[in-house]
């Protein structure tokens, strides 16, 4: 996974990723980490992040969880507004009572896939801070071309992620094919002027279909482990008033500036 060739195409493009190159031992060999004075400063304008169906029961005590567009892909929200992290501090620091997800965690390495039946390929973030060409306080390889810990390490971590990401894959096309999304929104109130504003429209999973399925096909969801994050997606949606306080602060402190 760590020795593409040296000069690969690649296409498509994911969230916080600039200039992802699948990592060659000869192209990358003096490569490595240096952390950053501002490590979570590539996350600040980003409002939410793909989620994976193993975190969240963790996401449910931070974030809501909602699901975007067609493909009904799971997101954690982390601000209302794109160009707007929440939880990402003006020194660039993450906030320390939040958790991180496994999608930011892994950054700066991401998977491209081969095709089917072919092993992934381990990628980085060239141009992101903290990736050294020179003199690196963590090296991506050793002398003799091998990876290193911090590497392997590295690497595990983003095969664990696209084995779980496919399970959120399957779990995601099991709800469709039962019909349970719904739509819903958010609205802010606003206490002053009386008015409302919509500030989010998505899809959640609809507790009144949930209840409602057959008793058979309800067992089945709970002998595949998908009642858990379920349940965890409608618990974490209280988190929006979370959401909109932090904003709020957000504004305020920004008004007094």
């Amino acid at each position: 996974m760590a020795d593409a060739p040296a000069n690969p195409q690649l296409s498509g493009q994911v969230p916080l990723y600039k200039r992802p190159e699948p990592l060659n031992k000869e192209k990358h060999r003096s490569f490595g980490m240096t952390p950053p004075a501002d490590p979570f400063k590539f996350l600040s304008e980003t409002h939410f992040v793909p989620a994976i169906v193993g975190e969240f029961a963790l996401y449910a005590g931070h974030f809501p969880v909602i699901f975007l567009g067609e493909r009904k892909m799971p997101v954690v929200v982390m601000g209302l507004q794109p160009g707007q992290n929440l939880f990402v501090k003006e020194d660039g620091s993450f906030d320390e009572e939040a958790m991180i997800p496994a999608f930011v965690r892994r950054y700066p390495f991401v998977s491209a896939s081969n095709g089917p039946d072919q092993p992934a390929t381990v990628c980085i973030d060239v141009e992101a801070d903290g990736v050294v060409s020179e003199n690196p306080n963590m090296p991506f390889f050793d002398d003799k071309g091998e990876p290193t810990q911090a590497l392997q390490q590295a690497i595990d971590f983003v095969s664990a992620f696209e084995a779980d990401a496919r399970t959120t894959e399957t779990f995601v096309k099991k709800l469709a094919d039962l019909d349970l999304f719904e739509n819903k929104d958010v609205t802010l109130n606003d206490q002053n002027s009386g008015d409302s504003r919509k500030i989010a429209e998505y899809f959640g999973i609809s507790e009144q279909k949930l209840n409602a399925l057959p008793a058979d096909t309800y067992a089945q969801l709970r002998n595949e482990g998908y009642l858990a994050p379920i349940y965890a997606h409608m618990i974490s949606l209280n988190r929006w008033d979370r959401i909109l306080n932090r904003a709020i602060r957000r504004n305020q402190a920004a008004a007094k500036q």
